[in-house]
């Protein structure tokens, strides 16, 4: 059981729109639980969500600070308005396991950072505290009375994190391994590289 000792963040994949939440384990328990904000940056486990037994789950080590777990379920697929199929599927759903971020910095000399990362041929931009979407889509939030997408530092029992927020509600973590006035090492991504250097 030490093997699974501590808090893991659950890898949110592309096409999934739940709120970010995290998982302990307590004897044969997997405990799940979502984040609520405790004071201006920093979050809180909110009450336990709800509960599985471990040993009858099926799940694997990916590396020591990451495993994965398969779930059965059922996968509803739309033909038509008059037409749909049900089939089993099993879900499979990645965790990594947190941990304090690595800094000499304050989260105020963090926030005022600029970073930028490749992952997957894509480039992303991580500026805090300021909107990120281009100047057409916020015009188009502007009329719809919509905020932008916007990254604020947030932690979580001294894990720093990149929290993408859309229209005022958090989307995805993205933890920061380690951070410095040069680079950021991230985590937390749902395909390899798991891990981007920001520079």
């Amino acid at each position: 059981m030490n093997t699974l000792k501590g808090t893991w963040l659950k890898i949110k994949k592309g096409d999934e729109y739940t709120q970010p939440s995290f998982i302990e384990f307590e004897n044969d328990q997997i405990i799940h639980y979502d984040v609520e904000q405790k004071n201006a940056d920093e979050l809180s486990k909110q009450a336990k969500k709800w509960s599985e037994k471990l040993s009858e789950s099926k799940y694997e080590f990916i590396s020591e600070h990451r495993v994965r777990f398969f779930r059965k379920g059922k996968m509803h697929t739309v033909l038509s308005e008059t037409a749909s199929i049900t089939e089993d599927y099993e879900y499979v759903t990645d965790y990594v396991r947190i941990a304090p971020t690595k800094t000499e910095l304050t989260a105020k000399e963090i926030q005022k950072l600029e970073f930028t990362a490749q992952w997957n041929n894509e480039k992303i931009s991580f500026i805090f505290n300021k909107e990120l979407d281009s100047p057409v889509i916020k015009e188009i939030n502007k009329r719809l009375n919509r905020e932008g997408e916007k990254l604020l530092l947030e932690n979580l029992q001294g894990t720093y994190f990149a929290t993408r927020y859309e229209n005022g509600e958090r989307q995805t973590l993205i933890g920061i391994k380690e951070v410095t006035n040069e680079k950021a090492i991230l985590f937390g991504f749902p395909k390899t590289p798991y891990e981007i250097i920001a520079q």
